[in-house]
């Protein structure tokens, strides 16, 4: 295999490579869509909300904010030893308390890690008039993104150039740099390979 052509734009990586499986391409793209973690609200828990969203719809949106993300320090629910119940080894807080008129912004939510919190400061949530308040907690966990679309961290392409030769895009939504992106992709094609064999003997 032979990578050529390598070039970075702010959170976009492109390259060529060549004499590689398009199956291979294939498994790295959907998993960079798909297939590595991060870091999104799961549950929200609202102590006021006057606004004109309701609930549930709000929740969605708060839900849909890219967040920062640190594998270093967090394990999926399934795999944490509190067995999905929700512990500073799997999930984070982000809090919010304010009164209109004012629009109010994804960067306001105040999270307990400062390594876990929006990667855009000014996506609008929603906008409150005179009197009207937002007081809320959520909960943000690890997903992927093949179970919702929340936890996709990027997107990813190739085009063929010539027989075996390949361009690949991958853009990255901004909770990890794009080359880590790739990076965590062929780590995780890596892990099933071995447990593959490991199963095969």
């Amino acid at each position: 295999m032979k990578l050529t052509n390598y070039k970075k734009q702010g959170n976009i990586i492109t390259f060529t490579v060549s004499g590689v499986d398009v199956k291979l391409l294939n498994a790295l793209r959907r998993t960079i869509i798909a297939g590595v973690p991060s870091m999104s609200v799961e549950k929200v828990t609202f102590y006021s909300n006057t606004s004109i969203l309701n609930d549930e719809v709000l929740a969605h949106r708060i839900g849909m904010v890219p967040l920062t993300t640190d594998l270093k320090t967090y394990t999926m629910p399934a795999e944490c030893s509190c067995k999905g119940k929700g512990c500073a080894k799997c999930t984070v807080t982000l809090m919010l308390d304010v009164s209109g008129p004012r629009t109010v912004y994804s960067g306001e939510m105040e999270s307990t890690d400062p390594n876990v919190k929006p990667v855009h400061e000014k996506i609008p949530l929603v906008k409150l008039t005179e009197k009207q308040k937002l007081k809320f907690e959520a909960t943000a966990q690890l997903g992927l993104g093949k179970d919702h679309v929340k936890w996709q961290s990027g997107i990813a392409a190739y085009e063929e150039k010539e027989k075996d030769t390949y361009d690949f895009m991958v853009e990255s939504f901004g909770q990890y740099e794009p080359e880590e992106l790739l990076n965590q992709a062929l780590e995780r094609i890596g892990e099933r390979i071995k447990e593959v064999k490991s199963e095969v003997g």
